[in-house]
C-alpha cells in the first residue's frame, strides 16, 4: 500500500487562539493600558489654587483665584476664569484682611 503523500490530514484548530486578537493588537492594547496605569500614578496632581475672599461693605462676598489692584479699582478673575472689576471703597477691608488671614490665604490690600 502507498501512502497519498499529497494531501496532509487537516489539523483541528485552537478555538481560544481564535479568540485571540493579533500579537500586534495584544501588545498595542497592553502597552495603552500600561501607559495609563503609569501616567496616572506618575503625574502630580495639580496644585489647588488659591481663592481669595473679598467682603464687600453690604457683607457680599467676593471669591477671586487672581485679583490686581488699579487706581481704585480691584480687578479680579473668579474661579470660572470671568474677569471682573468693582470699585475700592465698595470693599470692607479690614473684614477681608481677617477672613483671608483666618483661611491662611495672604492679600495685599491698601492701607
Amino acid at each position: 500500500m502507498e501512502a497519498d503523500q499529497g494531501t496532509a490530514a487537516p489539523q483541528p484548530e485552537d478555538s481560544s487562539a481564535a479568540n485571540q486578537p493579533a500579537p500586534a493588537e495584544q501588545t498595542s492594547a497592553r502597552d495603552s493600558d500600561s501607559y495609563s496605569r503609569s501616567r496616572m500614578r506618575s503625574e502630580p496632581l495639580p496644585p489647588e489654587q488659591t481663592e481669595y475672599v473679598f467682603v464687600r461693605q453690604d457683607g457680599s462676598l467676593i471669591f477671586a483665584v487672581a485679583y490686581s489692584l488699579i487706581n481704585d479699582r480691584l480687578q479680579y478673575v473668579t474661579a470660572e476664569g470671568l474677569r471682573r472689576t468693582i470699585p475700592l471703597n465698595t470693599l470692607d477691608f479690614a473684614a477681608t484682611q481677617q477672613f483671608n488671614a483666618q483661611r491662611g490665604v495672604s492679600i495685599r490690600l491698601p492701607a
